[in-house]
């Protein structure tokens, strides 16, 4: 039996367009957590910058805002701002660990 690359392509593009609707379609909780441990890292990291004391508080009121987008349903909105927050606090983290790499020199 011979298969048809035309029906392996189709049902690759059935598949992911399933998975998206999923995502869509539920709370990005697994973002949420891994957003909320970066800017709990990051604000638990010894050192003081005023830059990264910003981008923290950034963070925080980007996971605020995924929250009221959770609230209403708007799940891929939250993921996004889930997503968003993370980086800003990794950035956050790294800016206080540059700062106290320096301190020790």
């Amino acid at each position: 039996m011979r298969t048809s690359w035309h029906g392996i392509v189709r049902l690759g593009i059935a598949l992911t367009a399933l998975m998206l609707a999923a995502c869509a379609t539920s709370p990005p909780a697994q973002q949420m957590a891994a957003a909320r441990a970066a800017i709990q890292t990051a604000r638990s990291m010894p050192g003081e910058s005023p830059e990264a004391e910003r981008m923290l508080h950034s963070a925080e009121e980007m996971l605020e805002k995924a929250a009221r987008a959770i609230d209403e349903q708007r799940f891929e909105e939250a993921r996004q701002r889930a997503l968003r927050a993370r980086r800003e606090a990794q950035r956050a983290a790294r800016i206080k660990q540059r700062q106290q790499h320096r301190e020790k020199e």
